[in-house]
C-alpha cells in the first residue's frame, strides 16, 4: 500500500505565478517611474522638466488588462506618488484612476497595439488627469487662477510628458512582456 506523500512547498500555479510576477512589474515600475520623476525633476533646476512617468505605466498597463487594470494602477500609483509629494493625499490616485480607466474606455474602438495610437493615448489620459486634479481643487482647496494652471502647470505636463512616453511606452512594455 502507498502512502501519498506531501512536499513542504506547494508549487504555485502557472495563473497564480503570472499574477504574481505581473503585479511586481508594475510595483517596481511604478516606483522606479516615481523615483525618475523626482530625479529629474532635480536635475534640471531652472524650470523643472518632469514628466508624468506614472501615469504612462497607468495607461499602458490599462491598455495590456482593461480599464480595471487601468483603475488599479492608477490608485496604486497615485497612491505612492502622493506619499512622496506634499499634495493632497489622495488627489493623484483619484486623478490617475480616472485617466487610467477612463482613457482604455473611451480607446474602445481604436486599434490599441499601435505605438502611435498608445501616445495619442498617453496624451488624451494626461489632459483628463490634469483636469480631474484641478476639479479636485477647486472641491477641495482654494485653486490658482485658471489661466494660469493652463500656461504653467497643464501646457508643460502634457508637452513634457507626450515628449518622454514613446520611450518610457518602450521600457514598459519590455518590462511587462509586450
Amino acid at each position: 500500500m502507498s502512502y501519498p506523500v506531501r512536499r513542504p512547498f506547494q508549487r504555485l500555479s502557472t495563473a497564480r505565478g503570472r499574477r504574481w510576477r505581473e503585479g511586481l512589474a508594475l510595483f517596481t515600475l511604478l516606483v522606479i517611474s516615481i523615483a525618475l520623476q523626482g530625479a529629474l525633476s532635480s536635475a534640471f533646476l531652472s524650470g523643472g522638466f518632469r514628466p508624468d512617468l506614472v501615469l504612462i505605466v497607468v495607461v499602458s498597463w490599462g491598455l495590456k488588462k482593461g480599464w480595471k487594470g487601468g483603475l488599479v494602477a492608477g490608485l496604486s500609483g497615485g497612491f505612492l506618488g502622493d506619499a512622496f509629494s506634499a499634495g493632497m493625499l489622495g488627489s493623484g490616485a483619484i486623478s490617475l484612476a480616472v485617466a487610467g480607466s477612463l482613457v482604455v474606455l473611451l480607446s474602445r474602438p481604436l486599434y490599441r497595439k499601435h505605438f502611435s495610437t498608445k501616445i495619442v493615448l498617453v496624451a488624451g489620459s494626461c489632459l483628463i488627469s490634469s483636469l480631474v486634479y484641478y476639479l479636485l481643487l477647486i472641491l477641495f482647496r482654494t485653486p490658482p487662477p485658471g489661466p494660469w494652471v493652463w500656461k504653467e502647470v497643464i501646457w508643460p505636463h502634457f508637452w513634457q510628458t507626450v515628449l518622454i512616453a514613446p520611450a518610457w511606452l518602450w521600457v514598459a512594455g519590455k518590462v511587462m512582456g509586450e
